[in-house]
């Protein structure tokens, strides 16, 4: 079966798209061996990182909101989060997305179970975002090729990003997609990771062509199949997107940061209520196309 990301369609089990990633669930008692992992392939995938029911109960929430929004067919049970073809579309974006967000999914990534592992993993105490990125995808929706550096690298980069899908997903419904090998390339880490959406007014996509980075850098789109209360742990470096989502479901997943509490924070980021980009999210805003800014980052490297 043929899967799309940005612009290109791949076949699955091939040499650019494999749908298996290696959970790091042996390594969860070490936590200098999760940080040469996360080091090296610049991503940790945890199985049973949250609790299953309280991941279930999330979702069930989220659901009945997009239920009375009108975005689920009516004559499918809830919890499988069937698009409704006539009710109002929704993308991936991290945008209008509000009014979804409830106190039961903070408490989920905000448990003392993320504390811990983060705690773990830095060697030092912990401290959230307080910003959820949450995403109902529906059918045909995708999340653009980016890494996570450029829209909040003013503070630590002692930082990791929390993806935790909310329920089953499958291939299919556009999960999250990393291009393995990419945390290491110099295209990567240098002036592109070190930009600023807002201060450099540009989107923060690398690229729209995800077939150039398999068949000219090296790379290898993966992906898999995740349950209820797995997460992905993303250090800022890797190249990641998600698969379009070929279902007709609601692709439910959010995400958030954790970096090191004795280390200053991102201040479009920072308190209770962050303000967010100030410019990638102004009305308006003139920003720098993809293209543009992909030669000017090439160049440079």
């Amino acid at each position: 079966m043929k899967y799309r990301i940005g612009n290109n369609e791949f076949e699955a089990g091939t040499a650019a798209l494999s749908l298996h990633l290696r959970d790091s669930n042996d390594a969860l008692n070490n936590p200098e061996a999760l940080r040469a992992r996360l080091e090296d392939d610049g991503y940790l995938f945890i199985r049973g990182f949250h609790d299953r029911d309280q991941v279930l109960g999330v979702r069930r929430e989220i659901l009945e909101r997009l239920r009375e929004r009108g975005q689920l067919a009516p004559s499918y049970p809830l919890m499988d989060g069937i698009a409704n073809p006539n009710g109002p579309q929704s993308s991936a974006s991290v945008r209008g997305q509000e009014d979804l967000k409830t106190d039961s999914l903070r408490a989920l990534l905000y448990s003392q179970r993320s504390y811990n592992f983060f705690e773990r993993l830095f060697g030092a105490p912990a401290q959230p975002y307080k910003f959820q990125w949450l995403r109902a995808a529906g059918p045909g929706a995708g999340s653009p090729i980016h890494a996570d550096l450029p829209y909040m690298g003013r503070g630590s980069h002692n930082l990791c990003t929390l993806w935790t899908p909310l329920g089953y997903l499958t291939p299919e419904m556009g999960p999250l997609a990393l291009c393995l090998g990419s945390n290491k390339w110099p295209a990567v880490r240098g002036e592109y990771a070190h930009s600023d959406v807002d201060r450099d007014r540009h989107t923060g996509v690398f690229t729209n062509d995800s077939d150039e980075l398999v068949s000219q850098m090296g790379g290898q789109w993966a992906t898999t199949s995740f349950e209820p209360g797995d997460a992905v742990i993303l250090g800022m470096y890797l190249l990641h997107g998600s698969l379009a989502n070929s279902s007709n479901k609601f692709r439910i997943s959010c995400d958030t940061r954790f970096q090191r509490a004795d280390e200053p924070m991102d201040d479009r980021w920072a308190g209770e209520e962050p303000r967010g980009h100030e410019t990638l999210w102004a009305p308006g805003a003139q920003i720098e196309p993809v293209e543009v800014s992909r030669r000017r980052w090439l160049a440079l490297n």
